[in-house]
């Protein structure tokens, strides 16, 4: 298993639980940066939530810069405020924002113990390829409305998240061309191996 792979013309490389650096020849976005020292300065950073595994104001300050834009629902907005050196612009279910050139979609993503509204998936579009990052979700009915999905990032961790079954369900609901498991090895458990199993045929899966 290695950090990154390629999809296309973009680059995702995966740090811990959620955390990706999505990047393409003149774009670097990071979702959910956590425990990051270094890295390419962010164009964009997209948030999911305010738990601390996903909202680590010392992760994005590592990374930012006066130019970077911080996407996040309200209350991570809130938080960050004041925190970071970038912009924050908020965002609420259902909106599209274009920020750096990069157009992201704020899609729901909940379940027991994260009600709606608190936790936000995103479906981005970079180098080409249409990117569905999934947050601290269940499986939810809303993830058959996506759209053609090129790359889904999906949490399996069971705790907190959906599990590997529920995961593969959410594959075969999303369909999309690859996937990529997350929020795994960490604060929670989840058998990546398991769920490439589960996922079978459906697509692609690729473990980072």
């Amino acid at each position: 298993m290695g950090k990154t792979t390629t999809v296309g013309d973009v680059e995702f490389e995966r740090y811990i639980q959620s955390a990706f650096r999505i990047q393409t020849a003149d774009t670097v976005v990071y979702i959910d940066p956590h425990r990051i020292d270094s890295g390419p300065a962010a164009d964009l950073v997209l948030v999911t939530h305010e738990h601390f595994d996903h909202l680590d104001p010392n992760a994005i300050n590592a990374v930012d810069t006066a130019d970077t834009v911080v996407i996040a629902g309200e209350r991570a907005a809130r938080e960050l405020t004041g925190r970071v050196s970038a912009t924050v612009v908020p965002i609420r279910e259902g909106e599209t924002l274009t920020q750096k050139g990069v157009e992201v979609r704020a899609v729901p993503g909940y379940n027991s113990h994260h009600p709606r509204g608190f936790n936000l998936g995103y479906v981005l579009r970079l180098g080409g390829q249409t990117i569905y990052h999934a947050g601290d979700t269940g499986y939810v009915p809303e993830m058959t409305e996506l759209g053609p999905i090129d790359v889904a990032l999906l949490p399996i961790g069971g705790t907190y998240t959906m599990n590997e079954q529920e995961a593969a369900e959410a594959v075969r609901a999303i369909r999309p061309r690859t996937v990529i498991p997350m929020h795994y090895g960490y604060a929670t458990g989840g058998d990546p191996q398991r769920f490439a199993s589960l996922v079978g045929s459906e697509c692609l899966v690729v473990i980072l």
